[in-house]
């Protein structure tokens, strides 16, 4: 049997009439993806690797097998050095390993959450509050996405206590353009329990959905339950379960 051909796409809307999929609407960014790829049962796109600096990333899509393949047909030719596939399709590849190994989850909302006690506390941060929002990520989310300044970052909501300290955040970012995603939501370790993080992402949701996004995305670490709650209670919807790290080989 002829083994599946691995074909190139002329774009992220070549590869969308391939794989209708929200995921790469939000993320496949035309303007930072080098490639686009296509082979039976999966799609991705080639892109730079934040893990690997000069090397590249492939972001798969599909059934764990076809993109674990799809990985397989690209890693050598393209430089792959990390990269994003369906959860434990990095089983199918028997030549290489993921290290770190991060199992995370993909979610998205296109309905305003109800409001959240304490949704009167959280404002816009200012870029004077750099420093404080870094210290504050460094000590309490050391596993988080963006920090203060990040070029994906447009701005940050937070709350402050009655002292005036910072004691809640979170990102306003962008993957790809006009798409907003949430990141780097932290919480002080004295203040927790008292639903600061939810009203900081409901606060933040309804503010974006409010400007005509349309939809939020944001991702999370798979072994944050009580994070995974916390979003579904705002509408968020887990669309996506992947597999990531930086490819080494066995």
């Amino acid at each position: 049997m002829t083994a599946p051909a691995l074909r190139r796409l002329a774009d992220v809307d070549e590869l969308l009439a391939v794989r209708d999929d929200d995921f790469a609407r939000a993320e496949a960014d035309p303007l930072r993806a080098g490639s686009f790829w296509a082979l039976d049962g999966a799609v991705g796109w080639v892109t730079a690797s934040r893990r690997v600096q000069g090397r590249a990333h492939l972001v798969a899509l599909g059934d764990a097998s076809s993109a674990a393949a799809l990985l397989d047909g690209l890693v050598d030719s393209h430089g792959i050095a990390s990269t994003t596939l369906p959860r434990d399709a990095d089983r199918h590849l028997p030549a290489y390993r993921l290290e770190p190994r991060n199992d995370w989850e993909w979610f998205v909302t296109r309905t305003a959450p109800p409001p959240q006690a304490g949704e009167e506390r959280v404002s816009w941060l200012r870029p004077s509050d750099g420093d404080e929002l870094g210290d504050l990520l460094r000590t309490w989310s050391p596993r988080h996405d963006v920090d203060p300044g990040h070029p994906g970052v447009l701005r940050w909501a937070g709350v402050r206590d009655e002292a005036g300290a910072l004691v809640a955040a979170a990102a306003h970012t962008e993957h790809r353009p006009g798409v907003p995603h949430l990141a780097s939501v932290v919480t002080h370790g004295e203040h927790r329990g008292r639903g600061l993080a939810a009203a900081v992402c409901g606060w933040l949701t309804r503010a974006l959905l409010a400007e005509g996004t349309g939809w939020v995305t944001l991702g999370m670490y798979s072994d944050n339950d009580v994070a995974r709650r916390m979003y579904r209670r705002l509408g968020y919807l887990n669309d996506h379960l992947f597999t990531s790290g930086r490819l080494l080989r066995r």
